[in-house]
C-alpha cells in the first residue's frame, strides 16, 4: 500500500488559500506552494494532486527501461501539439496489423490481372503497363507504399499516360483495400491533371469512303471492323469484342452485348441501307460471315493491320484522332435523323449532355445525307442480302 496522501488547504492573512506541493508531485521538482483564491479552487487542486500521485504509482509497475523509454518519447512528441503517446501506439499497432494483412504490388497486380481475366483487353493491358512502369516498387508491401513514392515513378510522364495510369492504379489500391491488404488509398482525385476538352474531329465522307476502299482492296478481313465502328458507333475496343452472331443482316441489326459494352448495358443499333451494301460486297469480294469474333486477332495484330490501312488511306501516326469515325457516325446521325433518344441509345452515351453538346450542329443536314449515302463503289453489284441468300 502506498503512503496516503495528506494534503489540505492553509488558509492566509489574505483570505486565500494554498497548498503545499511535495517535491516528488511537484512539476519543477521541488517543493512549491500553490495559491488559490478561494477553498474550493484549493480543494479541487488537492484532487488533481491526488489523481497525479495515482499515477505516478502506476509508473513503479515500469521497469527503469520503460520509463526512460517513456520519457524519450514524449521528447520526440514535443513539437506535435495534441498528439498522445497512446495515440502514437495505436498507430502504429494498426500500421504492423496491415503489414501482417498485407501483400507485395507484384502479387496484387498479380491478383488483380487474374480477377479480370473475363476483361477487356485494353484493361488488362494499362493494368501490365502501370506494373511495369512501378517496377522499382514491386517487392514493396501495399500498405507501405506511399503517395509520393508512385508520384515519383510517374514523372515525366505525358499528361494523358499519367492520367491513364493513375486511374487504373486508383482500380488496383481500391481491390486491394476491399480485400483489407491496405487501409487507405494513397492516391487523391486531385493527383490527376483536369482533362481539357477536345474538340470533336468529324472526318469527311470522301475521306471515310477512301479509308473503306482502302480496306476492301487491301485487306478484306478488317473491313468489318471499319464497318461497325463507322454505321454503327461502336466504339474500338466494343468492336474488337463483337461476335458475327451480333451482326444480323436479316433483321437489320447489330446488338452490343453487356458484355462487351463500356457501361455494361446492352443495347441494338439499326444498320442502315448504305452499312448493309458495304456488308453485301464484303460477302461478295469473298469476305467470310463465321461464328466467331468479327476480327479474329490478337489485339496488337489488330493494331497493325489498322495502322496499315490508315497509312495507306494518308493518315500517318498522330494524323489519326482515336475514335474519329464513332464522333463521325454520332455527329452524322443526330444532324440527320433529328433523335436525340435514339442516338443514346445506339451510341451507349448515358448522360444526355454528353449527346447534345459533344455532337449537335457539328455538320450541316447536306453532310449527314451525304454520310448516310455512303454507299460502295458505283462499279460493284450489290445484291441485297436476303435475296443473295
Amino acid at each position: 500500500m502506498g503512503r496516503r496522501l495528506e494534503l489540505k488547504p492553509c488558509k492566509n492573512k489574505d483570505g486565500t488559500f494554498s497548498v503545499n506541493v511535495p517535491p516528488w508531485l511537484s512539476a519543477t521538482g521541488n517543493r512549491a506552494r500553490k495559491s488559490c483564491q478561494t477553498k474550493a479552487e484549493a480543494l479541487r487542486f488537492i484532487e488533481e494532486l491526488k489523481a497525479r500521485k495515482d499515477n505516478l504509482t502506476l509508473t513503479r509497475e515500469l521497469s527503469a527501461a520503460q520509463i526512460l523509454d517513456a520519457a524519450e518519447a514524449f521528447d520526440i512528441l514535443a513539437g506535435h501539439s495534441g498528439v498522445t503517446l497512446r495515440d502514437c501506439a495505436r498507430a502504429y499497432c494498426e500500421r504492423a496489423s496491415a503489414q501482417i494483412r498485407s501483400i507485395t504490388l507484384e502479387e496484387l497486380f498479380t491478383q488483380v490481372l487474374q480477377a479480370h481475366a473475363d476483361s477487356s483487353d485494353s484493361y488488362r493491358r494499362d493494368i501490365r503497363w502501370i506494373r511495369g512502369r512501378l517496377a522499382g516498387l514491386s517487392a514493396r508491401l501495399v500498405s507501405d507504399i506511399r503517395r509520393v513514392d508512385i508520384l515519383d515513378a510517374l514523372a515525366g510522364s505525358p499528361e494523358s499516360s499519367r492520367n491513364n495510369h493513375l486511374r487504373t492504379l486508383t482500380t488496383v489500391f481500391r481491390y486491394a483495400k476491399d480485400r483489407e491488404y491496405l487501409d487507405e488509398i494513397p492516391l487523391r482525385a486531385s493527383d490527376r491533371t483536369p482533362n481539357r476538352r477536345q474538340e470533336v474531329v468529324v472526318l469527311p465522307v470522301s475521306e471515310i469512303r477512301k479509308l473503306l476502299e482502302t480496306a476492301l482492296q487491301h485487306d478484306l478481313q478488317i473491313l468489318p471492323l471499319l464497318l461497325v465502328e463507322t454505321f454503327c458507333g461502336i466504339r474500338p475496343e466494343e468492336a474488337k469484342r463483337l461476335l458475327w452472331s451480333d451482326v444480323d443482316l436479316l433483321r437489320k441489326r447489330v446488338t452490343v452485348r453487356a458484355a462487351v459494352s463500356k457501361t455494361g448495358s446492352a443495347r441494338p443499333i439499326i444498320l442502315e441501307p448504305c452499312a448493309l451494301a458495304w456488308f453485301e460486297l464484303y460477302a461478295q469480294r469473298g469476305g467470310i460471315f463465321g461464328e466467331g469474333l468479327l476480327a479474329p486477332f490478337a489485339t496488337h495484330t489488330i493494331t497493325n493491320r489498322l495502322v496499315k490501312i490508315r497509312a495507306r488511306a494518308g493518315y500517318h501516326g498522330h494524323d489519326w484522332t482515336p475514335g474519329a469515325l464513332r464522333d463521325s457516325f454520332c455527329s452524322n446521325h443526330l444532324n440527320h435523323f433529328g433523335s436525340v433518344d435514339r442516338l443514346m441509345i445506339e451510341a451507349g452515351h448515358t448522360d444526355f449532355r454528353t449527346t447534345k453538346d459533344h455532337y449537335l450542329g457539328l455538320v450541316t443536314p447536306e453532310a449527314a445525307a451525304e454520310f448516310w449515302a455512303l454507299f460502295p463503289p458505283s462499279g460493284d453489284k450489290v445484291v441485297p442480302f436476303a435475296a443473295g441468300r
